[in-house]
């Protein structure tokens, strides 16, 4: 058994060599959805947000390849203006891998993603009661959307994501999933 697993990791080992890899940045708006933007006294109550973060792709064949990400998001909120005058900031770290399938051939034209990612998310809560913070890690995340690559280099790409988080207990966020569209400038550096 020992020898199959040593084979089967050194036979990945050497596919993933013999692969383009290159890497890169992405910044951009983070729209928060649903209960994380308009829950009241919970959302943010905030249209816009944003993100910065960095990527590793994987070229597997011309048209697919795994990339591995890391994405801070902010999400800033604002006052819901009655009783106690609830505002709600979160902010979210992200680590995750998405499959990218490029219709039109490697880093040109149309291309999709499908990825899953832990995610720490942390809110800071202030009102004219006084403040708190809540921190979650270790959510699971889903996320898909797709891209338009323009040069090698830069693309456009959307994507929705949801992470799924406690509504309730002592760091609870008073809702069970944090929604937002993440919509990208995507640069990337090598081949």
């Amino acid at each position: 058994m020992r020898r199959i697993l040593a084979a089967s990791l050194a036979l990945a080992g050497l596919t993933l060599s013999a692969q383009d890899i290159s890497g890169g940045v992405y910044t951009g708006l983070s729209l928060p959805l649903g209960d994380l933007k308009d829950k009241s006294d919970f959302g943010t109550n905030q249209f816009f947000g944003a993100h910065v973060g960095g990527h590793l792709d994987f070229t597997l064949t011309p048209r697919h390849e795994v990339r591995g990400h890391l994405t801070l998001q902010k999400f800033p909120g604002s006052g819901w203006g009655r009783g106690p005058d609830y505002k709600n900031d979160y902010t979210a770290l992200q680590v995750g891998a998405d499959w990218v399938y490029h219709f039109q051939g490697p880093r040109r034209g149309w291309y999709t993603v499908a990825g899953a990612s832990l995610n720490s998310v942390k809110a800071e809560v202030d009102s004219n009661l006084g403040g708190y913070s809540a921190s979650q890690s270790g959510r699971f995340g889903a996320r898909g959307g797709g891209g338009f690559t323009f040069t090698p280099t830069f693309s456009l790409e959307g994507t929705l994501n949801q992470v799924f988080v406690d509504k309730g207990g002592r760091d609870g966020f008073g809702f069970d999933t944090a929604t937002w569209v993440q919509v990208s400038a995507v640069f990337r550096f090598g081949r």
